[in-house]
């Protein structure tokens, strides 16, 4: 018995040649807008890129304009030197604009960071002489040598301190205690 091969093809009605016009064209309304939305999405993203930019470029621009006085009052300070007489005077005037200085520098979230009578951490303090004493306990910060500096609470640089090396042991400490 042969039988016949039957066909795959099949005609479509109206109404499903209609439906399938109508999902077709919501695919390209679909599209166009996710096209749409994509242009704009790059748009967006050249534009926060660019802004980004301009803004590192131009971050120190406030603080810059704070120093011009300070750079101003230095060059007035070094004229009034060579003509002062009372250099006493002209003393005063270098610490007020070193003052000033400092002044802009916490106004913009620099710290000096605390050195003398503190304990050494080597978080924000970096050793550069130990010292053998036994007037004061080991790791105790004698000296600075260089200021450091935190801003907003991130080390900028930090300072570097003479530190106390006690060459005394503990049982000698204890037994000095005791007497």
């Amino acid at each position: 018995m042969v039988r016949k091969k039957e066909s795959k093809e099949r005609a479509f009605t109206a109404k499903e040649i209609e439906e399938l016009k109508k999902k077709a064209a919501e695919r390209e309304e679909y599209e166009d807008k996710w096209l749409k939305v994509h242009a704009e999405y790059e748009n967006t993203r050249r534009r926060i890129e660019k802004e980004k930019s301009e803004h590192i470029k131009f971050a120190n621009e406030v603080i810059i304009s704070q120093l011009f006085p300070i750079m101003d009052n230095f060059d007035m300070a070094f004229d009034a030197m060579e003509k002062a007489e009372d250099k006493d005077a002209v003393m005063d005037g270098i610490k007020m604009v070193q003052k000033e200085f400092h002044r802009v520098l916490e106004d913009n979230g620099v710290e000096k960071i605390k050195t003398e009578g503190e304990q050494f951490d080597h978080n924000v303090h970096e050793a550069v002489l130990a010292v053998e004493t036994e007037d004061y306990p080991d790791g105790a910060i004698l000296e600075e040598v260089r200021p450091g500096y935190l801003l907003n609470k991130r080390l900028l640089r930090p300072a570097q301190v003479k530190v106390a090396k006690n060459s005394m042991k503990d049982e000698d400490r204890e037994k000095q205690c005791d007497e």
